[in-house]
């Protein structure tokens, strides 16, 4: 449905520039929003003059990574005419806020989630600010490969909406499309203390898979190697961002060296991820893990937007994001979503923990990407 015959809400010329943020503050996915990133880029920009002349203003509600909540944290945010809505890490909690915009002409960012169904429901004003599921999956794949591994099992959860059960078929459908072979797939909750019986699934199997790879988060992605090594069954464990947290070393102990994950960036020396940590601790913002790079980049996104279009009018920002290309951004060289569908074009970070902490491997782009 168009949204050039969309109402427009009022703006008064004098009025700070609103962009909203549907955050999960508290709850499952609170590791992977960051209200402090996206704060301390609107402090950098409003300091470096603003946008058009005005100040930016963040308004940030909690919507308790629960998607009931989030449609009245979203409805919120509308009714303080924000430009542009930031909203949660999943798809499922990311759609309502982006149908109750889309009438306005709205645009709503997800700042963390990589579910490509989320720009697909919302076609008209859905946008990730991460890659998608399927572009992380492959390149985690392709490294699999590069490391000579010719089997995987695949863990299965339906707890976290898509990724946790896309991300794995997406690899699986890489991995084989290069070589690799997928010997199980094996079913899981999230959240639990327990994977024994997943555990003896993998013990059973005669031969033993060379990886395991799944949609893991904070803290099952610690919790599982953990466990396997504990009951000697030493096999690396692949996954994509759902790793990317601190947190995840310390629940992992010493079998957090069989993590390897794909994630949105690295802030090695040099980097412009690794200035913007420096400059928001110096700010007084405590910057834990990447999504809050990625918060930073979604105000950069939605500010590049503003000034392209020369307006803050939603309508007007939405059809300037469409068209943004090789934007340099915070946790990546270069950020394109012109003919994109919602979903940027982005290099990724490939992840290794080494000694208990997470280095860099390598970064690019996979060769072969599932389609969403």
């Amino acid at each position: 449905m168009s949204t050039t015959l969309a109402p427009m809400a009022a703006y008064a010329a004098d009025d700070d520039i609103v962009i909203g943020y549907a955050a999960a503050m508290t709850g499952m996915y609170a590791p992977y929003d960051s209200v402090d990133g996206a704060k301390c880029e609107v402090d950098r920009l409003n300091d470096a003059g603003g946008v058009l002349g005005k100040k930016l203003r963040l308004e940030a509600r909690d919507m308790k990574s629960d998607a009931a909540v989030a449609a009245t944290a979203g409805q919120e945010l509308i009714d303080l005419k924000a430009t542009a809505i930031l909203s949660p890490p999943s798809d499922d909690t990311s759609i309502p806020i982006a149908m109750l915009a889309q009438p306005l002409g709205i645009p709503v960012l997800s700042v963390a989630s990589t579910q490509a169904q989320f720009p697909q429901a919302a076609p008209d004003n859905g946008y990730l600010i991460p890659y998608s599921d399927n572009m992380s999956a492959a390149l985690a794949a392709q490294y699999a490969i590069k490391k000579g591994y010719k089997t995987a099992v695949l863990m299965i959860t339906h707890d976290v909406g898509s990724y946790g059960l896309m991300t794995p078929e997406y690899f699986g459908q890489a991995f084989e499309k290069l070589g690799g072979k997928v010997l199980k797939r094996i079913n899981y909750n999230t959240g639990l203390s327990d994977y024994r019986a997943q555990l003896a699934e993998v013990e059973a199997m005669n031969p033993k898979p060379d990886v395991i790879f799944g949609g893991f988060i904070v803290p099952d992605g610690g919790v599982f190697p953990r466990q396997f090594k504990s009951a000697g069954v030493t096999i690396p464990f692949m996954g994509t961002d759902g790793f990317d947290d601190a947190g995840i070393l310390k629940i992992a102990g010493d079998a957090a060296d069989e993590i390897t994950f794909v994630t949105h960036g690295f802030p090695a020396e040099g980097t412009t991820l690794k200035e913007f940590y420096a400059d928001c601790e110096k700010r007084g913002y405590h910057m834990q893990n990447v999504f809050f790079g990625l918060a930073g980049e979604a105000v950069l996104v939605v500010k590049t937007a503003i000034e392209n279009a020369g307006s803050a009018e939603p309508e007007k920002v939405n059809a300037a994001l469409k068209e943004i290309k090789n934007l340099k951004g915070i946790t990546t060289s270069s950020i394109t979503y012109k003919d994109r569908g919602g979903i940027p074009l982005k290099e990724m970070s490939v992840v290794h923990v080494v000694n208990g902490k997470f280095e860099l491997v390598e970064s690019g782009i996979p060769a072969y990407i599932p389609a969403p």
